[in-house]
This record gives C-alpha cells, structure tokens and sequence, in this order.
C-alpha cells in the first residue's frame, strides 16, 4: 500500500501540474529549494502587493504548520487527499504560503484568497519539481447584514468556498521561478 501512494500522488499531481500548470522544475536539490523560498517571501518588501499575499511562509515540520486535520477541512481536492497520506519523509522539504488573514486579490473577476502548499520533491539529475496545492480557496463577495450574527445584529463578511485560481497558481509560479533563479 506504501508504494501506491507515492504512485497516486505523483499521478495526481502531474494531471493537476498539466491541467492548471501548477508545476515548476528547477536545478536544485530539495533542500536547497526549500531555503530559497523561505528566504524568498521574507525578502519581499512591505510596499509591495506580493508582502500581504505570501505574508509568511511556514515550513513543513515547523511548530506553526498546520496540522493535516485543518488542512483537510472542506472543501478539499483529491491532490490534496493525496498529499496528507505522504509519510512526513516525503513532506519535509514542503512549504505552506499564507496571505493575511484579511487579504483578498483579484483573481478571475473576483475577490479570491487562498493558502499555498508548495510540494517540494527531489528528482533524478540534481532537478527539484514543486507542484502548488490551493489549500482552502474563498472568495469575498461583500457584506451581507445578519440579524443573528456572532456578535448581534450587523454587517458581516461574505465569504464563500470557491474554486481554485489557475491565474493566482500562475502568478505564485512566476514568483517562485524569479526567486529561484537569483543567485543565493
């Protein structure tokens, strides 16, 4: 059974990585990728738009990773289903990319937010693939006036599950390929 999982997850992931082109490969090892992105969303400065969309990154293993039962909260997606069943040795290098917890950025037409699991694994030739998991995606459709709201009556936050975005998977993507081919 041990050997499936790896199977699905690598089948999964690459239908999604051609699908959505949530895929990118770089020459270097696990390892080292995991540090680059680290340092990566640190460095961002806090004038820019990218600081409130990755405000923090977490590594895999790190005392504020959330555990795989908050992950797995709905909705949820079979790559991702996939990737909670990995042994955590084949989770290490992962990172999780998180915005402010407030933060909304327009994304096909609409006010999307999402956290980013960057999978992290090692291949043959001294190559890395990171494959991008969209974990918890919403979108901000407004206020709508509750009369039983948590705190009484008013106007609370409309957030809705919403399917993820290929064009913020892109733009992750992007960011990712430009900090990985700086020199550290």
């Amino acid at each position: 059974m041990r050997a499936v999982v790896p199977a699905v997850l690598a089948l999964l992931l690459s239908t999604a990585a051609h699908a959505q082109h949530d895929a990118l490969t770089v020459r270097m090892a696990a390892p080292q990728v995991r540090q680059a992105l680290l340092q990566a969303v640190q460095r961002i400065p806090a004038q820019r738009e990218e600081h409130r969309r990755y405000r923090m990154v977490l590594p895999f293993g790190s005392p504020l990773f959330p555990p795989d039962a908050d992950l797995a909260l709905p909705p949820s997606n079979p790559a991702l289903a996939a990737w909670l069943a990995l042994p955590a040795e084949q989770r290490r290098h992962d990172v999780l990319i998180t915005p402010d917890v407030d933060y909304y950025w327009n994304a096909e037409g609409r006010q999307y937010a999402c956290q980013f699991l960057v999978h992290v694994q090692a291949l043959d030739g001294g190559l890395t693939q990171l494959a991008l998991l969209q974990v918890h995606p919403s979108s901000y459709a407004g206020k709508s006036f509750k009369l039983l709201g948590r705190t009484g009556p008013g106007y609370y936050r409309d957030i809705q599950p919403a399917a993820p975005s290929p064009q913020s998977a892109a733009e992750l993507l992007a960011f990712l390929a430009a900090a990985l081919s700086q020199p550290q």
